[in-house]
């Protein structure tokens, strides 16, 4: 080869890799444009709100689970999650039609509708209830009846609190024998940790959790292990969504259960999610209340159907329970209060 054949072969060289270039250029303009075109032949994304009852819990994993793992995408939703303040604040802003989808305590979404409230339940990620005595260790109550000479700080709106007639009843608690000190819902976790009181009524995987980063706590003692069957907490939506928007209704469910099935096989990614769009939460306390969602998220009487879903059983004795201790009107009937129907099929 002599010095003139190097210009051209260079210049052969350069024209090759120039032309590859702007090969995959042209490939990567394809792509894109079949990208845009599927985008497009798929529609675009549909809107939706979540609002929560209250900040993230370990059973709202399953949610932000499903949404950080596309889910939520995967079924056509632009979700956006919202925290709450309160089961009763979170119906009013549902009902209203601020946010599509709403958190709630069960018994308070019943209550609402029974006083006319358009709404229905779709599912729920909290089915056995976790309402028990909580004690700090060493109070000696183990057991039901030993509350009897004791005193309780009992907040005399919360749901929870309401039903302990339920469980006195079941038990044969003599509540005549119990001291009651009724207290703040911000005051009651003080109370019994400066032994101002000897139990309370909360819930095991949260309150009781909260209570013992502080203190050592006997084992909760729960309402549900003593004869007393109460919905937790679960998904509803308006019934003008639930009409008009049922193919929403049905994507949310399903990218919903996958998210739940996710966290209980994996607590840590599922407290991760959570971490990452609320990243002040605290996450030991949340991998507990993860943990221990499995044991809750169905009942006996649910075990065998697909998760979320509401066994007509549970809501029978709730709604029982619910005329006898939370004023709700006798000629309400369970089946006002929730359907399966939305749900994926196993």
């Amino acid at each position: 080869m002599t010095s003139n054949d190097r210009p051209l072969t260079c210049s052969l060289a350069f024209g090759t890799r120039l032309a590859a270039i702007f090969a995959n250029i042209a490939l990567a303009g394809a792509l894109s444009a079949m990208s845009v075109l599927s985008a497009s032949a798929q529609g675009a994304l549909e809107k939706a709100t979540l609002r929560l009852d209250f900040l993230p819990g370990g059973y709202h994993a399953p949610f932000f689970l499903a949404l950080d793992r596309g889910y939520y995408k995967q079924q056509g939703i632009d979700l956006e999650i919202f925290d709450g303040k309160g089961s009763n604040a979170t119906i009013q802003v549902v009902a209203s039609g601020t946010d599509t989808f709403g958190v709630a305590n069960l018994s308070a979404m019943a209550i609402a509708i029974s006083k006319g409230v358009p709404l229905i339940g779709v599912g729920a990620v909290v089915q056995k209830s976790p309402d028990s005595l909580i004690s700090l260790a060493g109070s000696g109550i183990k057991k039901p009846k030993d509350v009897e000479g004791r005193r309780g700080a009992f907040v005399p709106t919360g749901a929870g609190d309401r039903m302990f007639p339920a469980f006195a009843k079941a038990n044969n608690i003599d509540v005549d024998k119990i001291t009651r000190i009724n207290v703040s819902a911000e005051s009651r976790y003080s109370v019994v940790l400066q032994n101002n009181a000897d139990f309370m009524v909360g819930w095991s995987f949260t309150d009781a959790l909260k209570i013992a980063k502080q203190k050592p706590i006997s084992p909760p003692v729960l309402f549900s292990d003593y004869g007393v069957t109460m919905l937790g907490v679960g998904v509803f939506v308006t019934k003008d969504v639930a009409a008009n928007r049922s193919k929403l209704v049905k994507a949310f469910l399903a990218a919903t259960a996958k998210g739940a099935e996710d966290t209980i096989q994996d607590p840590a990614a599922a407290v991760a999610a959570v971490a990452k769009l609320r990243p002040d939460s605290d996450t030991e306390l949340l991998l507990e209340g993860v943990k221990n969602l499995a044991k809750f998220i169905r009942t006996p009487n649910s075990a065998s159907m697909p998760l979320l879903a509401m066994a007509k059983a549970d809501w029978e004795e709730t709604t029982k329970n619910l005329v006898t201790y939370l004023d709700l009107p006798p000629s309400m009937k369970s089946d006002a209060f929730y359907t399966n129907e939305f749900l994926p099929s196993p």
